[in-house]
């Protein structure tokens, strides 16, 4: 968990840094280059963007989640999430002999109204580890979609840090 809070700490800071400062710009003799603010003691300060900072009425969250996915079968473990939350996780797998044998979405959406919901695909991998970070781009649901396409019970390990609530299967 210390790991995880490290890594969400470097993740908000990151945000904050160097990121937001533009590098100066190529001269290209069809565009002319954006105005910098002037400097003021050394510095030169940017107007804030949007996303660049959520606040959050209440303290991150850290879970690690083992999800047991039987072989031949899939399921989905579920974040419920509000636009702007932001997670740092880690996906790994425990008992996976062939990557390619597991099927994994990484999605979210809405509620459907009359029918229809909202829907988007972060990240599909093939059973490969990953980590990442993430901020929901609405209310809803956000999850992974594990598929076991082995003949191997396979523990799926997601290890999150930030602003969510765990829905589960």
């Amino acid at each position: 968990m210390l790991r995880a809070c490290a890594v969400l700490a470097a993740v908000m800071l990151s945000a904050c840094g160097a990121a937001d400062v533009p590098a100066k710009p190529a001269e290209t003799a069809s565009a002319p280059a954006p105005a910098l603010p002037p400097a003021v003691d050394g510095w030169r300060e940017y107007p804030l963007r949007d996303g660049v900072i959520s606040i959050q009425p209440a303290k991150w969250r850290t879970d690690v989640i083992d999800v047991p996915v039987p072989a031949g079968k899939g399921l989905e473990y579920k974040l419920e999430m509000k636009a702007g939350e932001g997670v740092v996780y880690g996906v790994s797998y425990q008992g996976l002999d062939h990557p390619g044998l597991m099927v994994v979405e990484f999605h979210g959406h809405t509620e459907k109204i009359d029918g229809v919901g909202d829907l988007m695909f972060y990240s599909k991998t093939g059973g490969s580890p990953e980590s990442g970070t993430f901020v929901a781009p609405w209310d809803g649901i956000h999850g992974w979609y594990f598929r076991n396409d082995s003949a191997k019970d396979v523990v799926a390990r997601l290890e999150l840090a930030g602003f969510y609530t765990l829905v589960g299967k």
